[in-house]
This record gives C-alpha cells, sequence and structure tokens, in this order.
C-alpha cells in the first residue's frame, strides 16, 4: 500500500507526539514518585510536629504538678529528723538535756550509734496456711484457692510488696530520778515532735527504793513525787527513792528532695 504524501505528514506527526509522550512520561514518573514519597514523609514530619507541640503545651501542667509534688514532699518528711542533725552530737545533747531539766532527772550519759540505712517492715497478720496441700488438693474449681486469696489478701499483698528503706540513728541514755521524774522523761521523748521510736525501757529498780528499804527495815522519808529522798540503811548504805534507766531510741531520717529545676 502507498503512502500519500498526506498520510506521511499525519504518521509523522503521530511519531512525534508518541516520542514526546514517551519521554514526558519517562521524566515525569519519578518526579511523581518522589512527590508521593515526599508527601509521605511530610506527613508523618507533621504528624510528629503536632505530638512534640502537644508534648510542648502539657509542659506547664507538668512544671505545675513538679512543683506541687516536691512542695507535698517536703512538708510531708519534715516530721523526720534532717540528716545533718543526727549525726550532730550537740543537737541530740541539747534536745536530751532539755527534756531532763523539764523532767527534772538527771542525765547520766548519751551515746549515738552510726546512721544507717533499714527497711521499713510492714505490719501485718501473717497466717501460716498449714492446709494448702488439702484444700489445693479438693480445688476442683479454684474457689477455695480465690475464697482464701480474698479473705488473707491484705496481708498476702503486703508480704509480696517491695520495702521502702529509711536512715535509722540508735542513741541510748541513761537517766537518773524518781518513778515520776522517769516517767515524765519518757512522756517528754514520746512527744519528740520528729520521728523517733523509743526502742527499750530498763530500770535498774522498778520499786525506786522501796524493796531495798523495806529489806532494811527503814521508811523512806515523805518528799514530793518529783523529789529525790535518801535515807540510811542498816549498813550505813544511802537507799533513795530513784533509779537508774537505760533508754535506747531510734530517731528516723531522709534525704530532703532538692527543688527540681522545671525551666
Amino acid at each position: 500500500m502507498k503512502l500519500t504524501y498526506r498520510d506521511k505528514i499525519i504518521a509523522a506527526i503521530l511519531l512525534a507526539v508518541t516520542i514526546l509522550l514517551v519521554g514526558i512520561f519517562a521524566f515525569c514518573r519519578p518526579t511523581w514518585q518522589d512527590i508521593e514519597a515526599h508527601k509521605e514523609s511530610l506527613e508523618k514530619v507533621e504528624a510528629q510536629k503536632k505530638e512534640i507541640d502537644d508534648q510542648i503545651a502539657e509542659i506547664p501542667g507538668l512544671q505545675t504538678e513538679i512543683k506541687e509534688i516536691h512542695k507535698k514532699t517536703n512538708e510531708e518528711t519534715k516530721i523526720f529528723v534532717p540528716l545533718d542533725r543526727v549525726t550532730d552530737t550537740t543537737y541530740i545533747d541539747q534536745y536530751m538535756q532539755s527534756f531532763a531539766d523539764e523532767a527534772k532527772v538527771k542525765l547520766l550519759s548519751v551515746t549515738l550509734e552510726d546512721s544507717a540505712l533499714s527497711p521499713i517492715d510492714y505490719y501485718y497478720s501473717e497466717v501460716k496456711d498449714d492446709l494448702a496441700d488439702m484444700r489445693n488438693a479438693a480445688d476442683i474449681n479454684g474457689d477455695l484457692r480465690k475464697n482464701y486469696e480474698s479473705q488473707y489478701a491484705e496481708g498476702l499483698s503486703l508480704s509480696q510488696r517491695a520495702k521502702e528503706s529509711i536512715v535509722q540513728t540508735e542513741y541510748g541514755v541513761q537517766v537518773y530520778g524518781t518513778r515520776k521524774n522517769i516517767f515524765d522523761y519518757l512522756e517528754k521523748l514520746k512527744n519528740f515532735e520528729k520521728a523517733e521510736n523509743v526502742v527499750s525501757v530498763d530500770i535498774s529498780d522498778y520499786s525506786f527504793g522501796k524493796d531495798e528499804a523495806d529489806a532494811a527495815h527503814v521508811s523512806l522519808p515523805d518528799g514530793k513525787e518529783d523529789e529525790v529522798v535518801k535515807v540510811a540503811g542498816g549498813d550505813g548504805k544511802e537507799i533513795a527513792n530513784a533509779s537508774t534507766a537505760n533508754i535506747v531510741i531510734t530517731l528516723y531520717s531522709v534525704y530532703s528532695m532538692e527543688e527540681p529545676n522545671v525551666d
């Protein structure tokens, strides 16, 4: 078939258009793919920006919350003796001497031990489960175990909970005075404004001279309850309505939280 001049012109135009379209598509396809990839990257970046913006918006609230926690924590820790005080024998001596003066006991000695980190034990009723094997054998549906765990849930929870620690400083004092003097002194320790615990009290003579006076067939002279009075025994030994008492006390301390830098 012989092509006319017009057909040749049309064919040449179609060929040129085809080549042009192929070139355009060959050039545009990678560019289009790049555009799509950049769109995906932009969406991810915008999502990250939104997340960061949301976090930034939360900062003022977090700053306020952190400051409130710091304030509340330091208020709660005021009950504890500052760490720099428990190792200060002058501080301890001043308190012990002031208590002694108020209770009218004679403070004979004060012994301060080194501070140590000790665990805080939880107080709960510990139950010995002697029937566990029999109960497990009869517990076909698991109801017996559930009932047992429900009944002793508090003790079981506390027995498995990790223990916190606290700084403890133990010191001992020896005082001398009448029954009233010594019990007044113990009351002063009880009302001490910081966290402490009277661990033990050992009174040398719980009769405060009465048993010794009865054995010597003498009578202690009358006097005020807080006044030490004495009488000579049959062997010339002096008997008093007083006794020494050895008292062991534990002071509790924690580190105070430093003010956080939230800026």
